[in-house]
């Protein structure tokens, strides 16, 4: 054992790592007090925690730090995404109410394209073979009609079994107003299939509309044994390797859970990968006192997009994933298939085109040089200049330049009859082009002047198309952090452990009482209280969020709106909970009328659990001078001035205080940042570049 690694043992120090697993590449980030921040990435392999694993090895041997030594890990993965999307989930049983057996099959009449006269329904991930009736039944107002018997559990419980599920799924009439007979059920089916999980939609999504309900209680247990499988192997394994810091999981809404409570509902982990750089982008608002951002995380198949929207990041109580309905709270996060390895054709009709089909890792871009043959996202910014051959990922993985220009010449410039540079340039605004509308559909279709937002950048390929989105926006300006290849990964360091509850509550406010809505708040910040107590949290680093969806009386939709802390008498005050909505609906919808009444359609309660922050490196001394740059090379960035003598500026030479103009190319072994023609930088005191692009 090294001299540094017997002081990485010592009493009082630590680390933490955070690990983000993406569809090409798995992120590493470790920090730690002495050696500050250190991030390193390797080939994912979809599935399987193998990369994650070989990854904590790697970077821990190269910090120096024992495995013993770290105490905090936190996991953001795809698994339960990818288990959906590629339908390769459990096989699910589902019981309902007796003459609801086809609620999946029919679903809703939300269509994609509303005037297209074929469509096809997504297909449900319970088919109707496993769908088992239940003889009972309940009223609107939760009053027994059809009441469940004994011997009406047993025969389910028994119908259930012959199918040999994984899992199953309870959801019955009207339980969010009374779960009695679902818990009937969930004990005469743990007596027949002990060992199997069962999800309830009175926990899982409690809440008024059967067929959302039913689907996410059904997607639960579609993803819950992959989820629960996944788990307990990294587990394991992190035991073998000495890891002793317990294992967290980031959730869908920006949270972090422990492995019990992402078991007890695990659709509430569908959208991990992507959460934790919308976590750090929240953090950087509050950083640089900027409070309108969009987060914009590509990497090498897809491109995530949020909002963050006065220094918070924006939610969502329920989104449809592949076409189907999840009633769970999540971050308004859009997701798109645009990555570096976007597959770059020309349609029938001799359009360019970009996406959804991607390289992946294997074979990768045609510049891997491990097979590929078309042209993408990828070997277009080669052709360019921006991604020079010999310095991706830092030298680790060398680009084959004359096999992306021959990609790009072979599958775009020659059937559209262009040059070389401008069919690369073509992939890029075409990239771009379908990148600007996912941001404009998060904000100026939710009520927002996309002008008053910065975008925050970052992924391994963010930093190199920032610029030309927010110049075509109208953005002010692109904020690229320290280390955005591995932002993600490093948001997952930021978040605390997070329980929620709701329940229905459909109240006016002239019929609500203040005891009432305080003892169902205080019911469920009870519970979730003890699911904190259960994780190890200490009471002094609780704390609670009250909400509650609302609407207009008479309205389908609501809206999502924070209470007061019920914590004293006199806390409820109707006409300023009323005037909240009112503001939400004005910002959301672009009108309000303060007249109308309002009502509670459900409460819900957030408890998290403070976690213990790794400590952000010291910042580097200030510096006036401007930065030299390292060299200069041909990049072609506008088909108009074609290739020019560009200045390349590395990363670590930059210092804050130090200002410089386009165009320039800034290189890093985490990504590639361009810089425009009338585009400044200017580097932030914690080493965030500003990229000015009204200039």
């Amino acid at each position: 054992m090294t001299e540094v690694q017997r002081e990485r043992d010592m009493p009082g120090d630590s680390a933490s790592i955070g690990v983000d697993v993406g569809g090409t590449f798995t992120d590493l980030v470790l920090i730690d007090g002495q050696s500050g921040v250190r991030l390193d990435k390797v080939p994912s392999t979809p599935g399987r925690p193998d990369a994650v694993l070989d990854g904590i090895r790697r970077i821990t041997g190269t910090a120096g730090v024992a495995a013993s030594g770290v105490d905090l890990f936190v996991h953001g993965f795809t698994v339960a995404t990818n288990a959906f999307l590629t339908r390769n989930g459990a096989r699910v049983a589902l019981a309902v109410t007796e003459g609801m057996r086809d609620i999946l099959e029919i679903g809703d009449q939300m269509r994609p394209h509303l005037y297209r006269l074929s469509q096809t329904k997504p297909l449900p991930v319970v088919p109707r073979s496993r769908t088992i009736e239940v003889a009972e039944r309940r009223d609107a107002h939760g009053k027994v009609v059809t009441p469940l018997t004994k011997e009406e559990t047993r025969r389910v419980a028994a119908a259930v079994a012959a199918l040999e599920p994984e899992s199953v799924a309870i959801c019955l009439a009207f339980s969010f107003l009374d779960a009695a007979h679902e818990e009937m059920l969930e004990e005469a089916l743990a007596e027949e299939l002990p060992g199997v999980p069962l999800y309830l939609s009175s926990r899982v999504n409690p809440q008024i509309e059967e067929y959302p309900r039913a689907n996410s209680t059904a997607l639960a247990a579609y993803v819950g044994p992959v989820v629960d499988r996944y788990v307990a192997t990294l587990d394991q394994a992190l035991a073998a390797d000495n890891v002793a810091a317990p294992l967290r999981l980031m959730r869908s809404d920006g949270g972090i859970a422990t492995p019990r409570s992402a078991r007890d509902n695990p659709a509430a982990m569908l959208f991990s990968g992507p959460a934790g750089g919308v976590i750090a982008g929240a953090n950087m608002a509050e950083e640089l006192g900027v409070g309108d951002l969009v987060t914009f995380d590509m990497g090498g198949t897809s491109a995530d997009f949020s909002v963050i929207a006065g220094g918070e990041p924006r939610m969502v109580t329920e989104r449809r994933v592949g076409g189907v309905p999840l009633r769970l709270p999540t971050l308004d996060i859009e997701t798109i298939s645009a990555g570096g390895g976007s597959i770059a054709h020309v349609d029938i009709g001799g359009a360019l085109r970009v996406g959804p089909q991607s390289a992946g890792a294997e074979p990768g871009p045609a510049c891997y040089a491990r097979g590929g043959r078309d042209a993408t996202v990828t070997d277009a910014a080669v052709v360019l200049g921006i991604l020079h051959p010999e310095e991706f990922l830092g030298g680790e993985v060398l680009l084959d330049a004359g096999l992306a220009r021959q990609a790009v010449s072979e599958n775009i410039a020659q059937p559209l009859g262009l040059s070389l540079e401008e069919a690369a340039l073509g992939i890029v605004r075409v990239a771009n082009a379908g990148m600007i509308q996912t941001i404009r559909k998060l904000s100026v279709e939710r009520g927002l002047d996309i002008r008053d937002f910065a975008l925050v950048a970052f992924g391994g390929a963010g930093p190199i198309y920032a610029p030309y989105m927010a110049r075509d926006l109208g953005m002010a300006e692109v904020l690229v952090p320290a280390h955005p290849g591995v932002y993600a990964a490093q948001g997952l360091l930021m978040s605390d452990v997070r329980h929620t509850a709701q329940t229905a509550f459909q109240r006016r406010f002239a019929k609500t009482s203040e005891a009432e809505l305080s003892g169902r708040l205080g019911a469920m910040a009870g519970e979730l209280d003890t699911e904190l107590a259960r994780d190890g949290i200490a009471e002094a680093n609780r704390y609670v969020r009250y909400l509650a969806d609302m609407r207009c009386t008479g309205q389908f939709h609501e809206l999502l709106v924070p209470l007061p802390q019920p914590d004293a008498p006199g806390w409820w005050k109707p006409d300023e909970v009323a005037a909240a909505f009112h503001e939400i609906h004005e910002r959301a919808y672009g009108h309000t009328d303060p007249d109308v009444p309002v009502e509670f359609v459900n409460l819900r309660v957030e408890a998290f659990g403070r976690t213990p922050k790794a400590a952000a490196p010291p910042a580097a001394e200030r510096a006036t001078a401007a930065p030299e740059p390292a060299g200069h090379r041909q990049v072609c960035l506008d088909i108009t001035a074609g290739f020019v003598e560009t200045p390349v500026y590395r990363r670590d030479n930059l210092r804050p205080g130090q200002t410089f103009g386009g165009p320039a190319v800034i290189t890093q072994r985490d990504t590639t940042t361009v810089v425009l023609d009338r585009q400044e930088v200017t580097v932030a005191g914690s080493g965030v570049l500003r990229v000015n692009t009204s200039s």
